[in-house]
């Protein structure tokens, strides 16, 4: 029988409200914050995009060196030292920014990095150790994280500014704060392993974490689930690895250019800045529904064909984007962009780890964030340029979705890998 004071459960909550604060409140806060602050600052398009762009690179770029921090340094003192570099960054814009240099060191630098380290690669490889068989669940629900905190993050925001007179420099304070509330969550509850509490992953559900022994024997159904742990060599070596960042990178890509540009773009097709904030919101939203689809089938249907679907939802969303004049398809773009990446980023991390097996499941998780985060953030900017050129976005969002296109029927129609050195088949 499972143990009823399994701490997993109670981990999952912990590192939830962490990943809230510090990736969802500067993902999808910063989106209003940063449309004031141009405004503000008196910054072009391209600015605002190079900004965001560098942002999204800091975010994921260090995350080879974020999964090395978690394996020696272990899961909380990697979360506290992200928690208090977003605070830092914060603090800064809070006070001395008043250039887009200034915005691209304290934003795009300190806070891009205290992301990386204080949000999803260490909650993951976290719970990656806490929980085998019902994996998919447990990453499904922390990734609700993002999607409440963006719903909350972007009005609230918003609704601080205007009670501060539009003194965006408010919007910063109260994410320094949310930060250091992060960092003492961490001190305080974080477990690094089951072990470490004399507990079993699942609760004693199963006796193994993916290593071949009594309780690993192949699951019945669709999902593929190594019980063998694969070596980082191994693995980027293989070309499967490679086609899943294919198919990912065109939501990275079409991701990073709604949340900079979203709320400017909306407002030239004629939507107000607080209904450009609600959209961004609605995105975050969304994401909760491919995310509750995640957890009640990722343990029985194998996530990569839930993510072929992702991938499509989503390059649906960038062909609305081109003409979101009304409030209705204004809603359908939020709608897709946010089932879409929601569910792609869930089901990348179940597959990666439900594939390769959880000991190199942080470096791999670092290794995908940093190529998805470094090659997405020049398309902001490629965006601005565009922009600021006099053509638009549409070129751009059309590209998006051809891509997604191709990146879908990628996922559906590949194999899992097979380990050449396997002394037995890993096909469940």
């Amino acid at each position: 029988m499972p143990d009823r004071n399994f701490y997993g459960w109670k981990l999952l909550a912990v590192l939830w409200s962490i990943v809230l604060i510090n990736l969802a409140f500067p993902i999808y806060g910063s989106s209003v914050i940063n449309a004031v602050m141009m405004s503000d600052l008196n910054l072009d398009r391209r600015t605002l995009g190079f900004v965001f762009s560098l942002y999204t690179v800091m975010s994921g770029l260090p995350g080879p060196l974020v999964a090395v921090c978690v394996d020696r340094f272990g899961i909380r003192c990697t979360l506290i030292l992200g928690s208090l570099l977003v605070a830092l960054g914060s603090v800064l814009m809070a006070t001395v920014v008043s250039t887009g240099l200034h915005a691209a060191l304290a934003f795009g630098i300190l806070v891009g990095i205290g992301v990386a380290t204080g949000g999803v690669i260490a909650a993951q490889a976290g719970l990656a150790r806490w929980f085998f068989r019902r994996r998919a669940l447990a990453l499904a629900l922390i990734s609700t994280a993002s999607g409440v905190g963006g719903f909350i993050a972007a009005p609230l925001l918003n609704r601080i500014i205007s009670s501060a007179n539009g003194n965006w420099r408010m919007g910063w304070w109260f994410m320094a704060g949310l930060s250091c509330v992060a960092a003492l969550i961490a001190l305080a509850f974080v477990k690094e392993k089951p072990a470490d509490l004399g507990q079993l992953p699942d609760g004693g559900e199963t006796d193994t974490q993916g290593k071949g022994g009594a309780g690993a024997r192949p699951r019945r159904g669709a999902v593929h689930l190594t019980t063998e742990d694969w070596s980082y060599r191994e693995v980027i070596a293989g070309r499967f690895f490679w086609l899943m960042m294919f198919s990912q990178l065109c939501m990275s890509c079409g991701y990073t250019v709604y949340l900079s540009h979203g709320v400017v773009h909306l407002q030239d097709l004629g939507h107000s800045r607080d209904a450009g904030s609600w959209a961004i919101s609605m995105i975050a939203l969304s994401s909760l529904l491919s995310k509750a689809l995640i957890g009640a089938l990722g343990d029985r249907v194998d996530p990569r064909y839930l993510w072929s679907v992702f991938v499509g939802v989503f390059g649906l969303g960038q062909l609305f984007a081109v003409h979101a004049g009304t409030p209705m398809l204004m809603l359908a773009v939020s709608a897709c962009l946010g089932i879409g990446f929601g569910g792609g980023v869930v089901c990348l991390s179940a597959v990666l780890s439900n594939y390769y097996g959880t000991k190199v499941f942080a470096a791999l998780a670092g290794l995908a964030i940093a190529i998805n985060t470094t090659l997405s953030s020049i398309t902001p900017s490629i965006a601005g340029w565009l922009y600021d050129r006099g053509h638009g976005y549409q070129g751009v969002f059309y590209t998006l979705a051809v891509w997604s296109v191709a990146g879908a029927v990628t996922l559906f129609v590949i194999r899992p890998p097979a380990r050449k050195t396997a002394r037995a088949p890993a096909m469940n």
